[in-house]
C-alpha cells in the first residue's frame, strides 16, 4: 500500500481526483517531464491557445505586464508570445512544471519575464495593482483552485486591468464561479462580464461539458 508521500500517476483521473495543495505538487511533481508529450500531444490539447486568443483581444497594449495563472509548463505563455505580449510573468504551485517553464524562449528571449512559486489558495507575495492583464487555462476547476482564488487576482490587478479566465463548462456554475463573476459584476467590483467558449481538445464535441470551457472576460474597475 502506498502512503501520502507516493506521487500519484499522471494523468486526468488523477488531476480531478485532486483535493489538496499538497494533492497538487504530488501529481505535478511526477507529471512535469512528461506533460507536453503524454497529455499536450497525446490528448491534443488546445484549450491553452483558445484562452490565449480570447485574452489577447481582450488587451489593448501588448506590452504591458501579464500574469499567467497556473502557468505549468508554459503552454499558455508560448502562445501569448506568438500573439505578441512581450512581457508575461507566470505563477504555479509546483516548482517543477515552473522548472518545465524557465526553459521556454523564442528568439526575443525566454517566454517568462518572472516565474513564482505560490499556493494561491493563499496570499500571493505580490503588491497590489500590478498587472495591466491576467490569463489562466486549466487553474480553475475540480480540485485545482475555486471561486476564492479569485480575489487575490483581483489585488495584483491594476484598475483597467483585462481578465480572462478558462473554467471548465461542467463547473462553471454547479461551483461557483458564475455566480462569483456576477456578484462582483453587481457590486462594481469588475466591469460587465462576458463569456466566451474555448474547446479543450482536437476534435472535441462542443456540446460535451468536460471538452469546453468558459472563458470569463472582463475588466477590472
Amino acid at each position: 500500500m502506498g502512503n501520502e508521500n507516493d506521487d500519484p500517476t499522471p494523468g486526468l483521473d488523477a488531476a480531478y481526483a485532486l483535493e489538496t495543495p499538497d494533492d497538487n505538487r504530488r501529481l505535478y511533481r511526477a507529471w512535469a517531464d512528461t506533460y507536453e508529450s503524454d497529455f499536450v500531444a497525446g490528448k491534443q490539447y488546445i484549450y491553452h491557445r483558445g484562452v490565449a486568443e480570447i485574452f489577447r483581444r481582450a488587451m489593448s497594449d501588448p506590452a504591458k505586464p501579464v500574469l499567467d495563472v497556473g502557468c505549468g509548463t508554459g503552454i499558455v505563455g508560448e502562445a501569448l508570445r506568438t500573439l505578441g505580449l512581450s512581457t508575461i510573468d507566470g505563477i504555479d504551485i509546483s516548482p517543477e512544471m515552473l522548472g518545465q517553464a524557465a526553459g521556454k524562449s523564442d528568439d526575443q528571449g525566454p517566454t517568462y519575464r518572472h516565474l513564482i512559486e505560490a499556493d494561491l489558495t493563499k496570499t500571493i507575495d505580490l503588491a497590489d495593482d500590478v498587472y495591466a492583464g491576467v490569463v489562466s487555462a486549466g487553474a480553475f476547476t475540480h480540485g485545482h483552485l475555486g471561486p476564492d482564488a479569485i480575489e487575490e487576482l483581483l489585488r495584483v490587478a491594476a484598475p483597467g486591468a483585462r481578465f480572462a479566465l478558462g473554467i471548465n463548462a461542467a463547473h462553471f456554475e454547479q461551483d461557483g464561479f458564475a455566480d462569483r463573476f456576477a456578484a462582483d459584476a453587481s457590486s462594481g467590483r469588475i466591469g460587465e462580464y462576458r463569456v466566451e467558449d474555448a474547446i479543450i481538445y482536437g476534435g472535441a464535441d462542443p456540446d460535451d461539458l468536460d471538452q469546453v470551457a468558459r472563458v470569463a472576460v472582463f475588466t477590472v474597475t
